[in-house]
């Protein structure tokens, strides 16, 4: 699996934000060091490294076998040994914040493609790597534009794009579109109805909703609704915000065509259900196709663009790296971020993890471009957009994000009112504003 559930909302949303008094406590998601020429005692990362060695942060799943290649190389190249710790997001940004705060940090590290970069670029914790940049002409030039501009602020640069990855995709079992005799649904319309037809054949669901907010979030998009700085009307225009709600509402209290999602911190919920085909189609990112794969080998999947509504957009996703200011081993680490992101590792990694990656050249590849559903996913690239940015340097960013799951929730998981909702949580996030 590509996030760990909690992660995942942080991923999609930005839910979780760091604070710069932030209590650090037992980080039990963490694994022990592991990876490419290091060992499993960490204790041996307090001090000074002298130079000898860079210490990596990870997020836990993504030492991928392309990239220990690449950083065997590269150890052997530069003769320095590369000590790969890995974490599970939330335990991430707990050990990150502790680091700040004490002065002794890793040498490079992964970011999940929300505020990470910008904000601690802000505060001094992460370099801008602006200076390395202007060396490598023409550098920047080969990525996704939709992937930098999350890691830029005031013209800097503080991080390079590694994943990218959206949500609102289509996922549908090509056999239950073709017995209901349903092409792949692209607009809200064509979505309800081919889940009514999929149902009529005999399958329990035609769809099934996420319990979490972050997969409600491209509907509201798909909408034309934007969050904005508008004290009085954060979440705009609150007609289309409703009418988003409602529909997605509609599908299970109305049509009753998904189930209702229950409460909880894991959001594999609704892919369970598309893969023991109790469903045929599901909301997700391309996080979930190695998790379809692995709990079916054989299943038939295809994957449709997010749908379009009023709009065709999405939440982006994915992650990249970073550089804290205080790492030992800057000049080094700058090297291994670009053999990271090398075309041809890209490649690789979406070869043997089925990970969609940040250069405009990986969609030109053969390994995209003979793939019908990676071809999807990465022209999804390009209608990706962090909805909740506004608010990323707001001190409630984390009780705005709250309000956002409390909305949700209260629509989709306990058939409450959307517009009452809707109001609630602009009210909520208007006086967090203000503060």
């Amino acid at each position: 699996m590509l996030h760990a559930p909690l992660s995942r909302r942080s991923l999609l949303a930005g839910a979780v934000a760091f604070g710069s008094t932030a209590v650090v406590g037992n980080l039990t998601g963490c694994s022990p060091s592991a990876g490419v020429g290091s060992s499993d005692d960490s204790s041996s990362h307090s001090g000074e490294r002298t130079g000898k060695e860079i210490l990596f942060y990870l997020s836990a799943g993504h030492d991928y076998p392309p990239y220990k290649r690449v950083i065997s190389k590269f150890e052997k190249d530069h003769n320095v040994k590369v000590t790969i710790q890995t974490f599970q997001w939330s335990d991430l940004q707990q050990k990150l914040t502790a680091d700040f705060l004490s002065g002794t940090t890793p040498d490079i590290t992964e970011e999940p493609g929300t505020f990470w970069a910008t904000r601690f670029g802000n505060d001094g914790n992460i370099m801008a790597l602006d200076d390395y940049i202007k060396k490598e002409e023409g550098f920047l030039d080969d990525f996704v534009p939709a992937g930098l501009d999350v890691r830029q602020a005031d013209g800097k640069t503080y991080a390079i794009p590694m994943h990218l990855t959206m949500g609102g995709l289509v996922f549908a079992n090509s056999e239950m579109l073709a017995k209901a005799k349903v092409k792949m649904p692209t607009t809200w319309e064509e979505f309800l109805e081919a889940a009514k037809r999929i149902q009529a054949t005999g399958v329990e669901y035609g769809c099934a909703l996420n319990n979490d907010s972050s997969y409600g979030t491209p509907w509201l998009l798909e909408n034309g609704v934007t969050y904005t700085m508008d004290k009085s009307t954060p979440m705009q225009p609150v007609d289309a915000a409703v009418e988003a709600l409602t529909f997605q509402r509609d599908l299970i209290y109305k049509h009753k065509v998904s189930p209702a999602p229950v409460a909880s911190s894991e959001y594999s919920g609704s892919r369970k259900l598309f893969t023991s085909k109790r469903c045929g189609l599901i909301l997700t990112g391309p996080w979930d196709i190695s998790a379809v794969r692995t709990e079916d080998k054989n299943f038939p999947l295809t994957i449709g663009s997010p749908l379009k509504h009023k709009e065709q957009k999405t939440t982006i996703a994915g992650s990249g790296l970073m550089i804290p200011t205080k790492s030992q081993n800057a000049d080094l680490c700058w090297e291994l971020i670009k053999v990271l992101t090398a075309a041809e590792v890209q490649e690789q990694v979406t070869k043997e993890a089925a990970m969609p990656c940040s250069r405009n050249s990986w969609a030109e590849s053969d390994i995209v471009k003979n793939d019908p559903n990676m071809s999807v996913v990465a022209a999804a690239r390009n209608i990706g957009v962090a909805a909740d940015r506004p608010y990323w340097s707001n001190k409630n960013m984390a009780k705005i994000a709250d309000a956002g799951k409390v909305m949700y929730e209260n629509v989709i998981l306990s058939n409450k009112d959307p517009q009452s909702e809707v109001a609630t949580y602009n009210k909520t996030v208007g006086n967090l504003l203000s503060r």
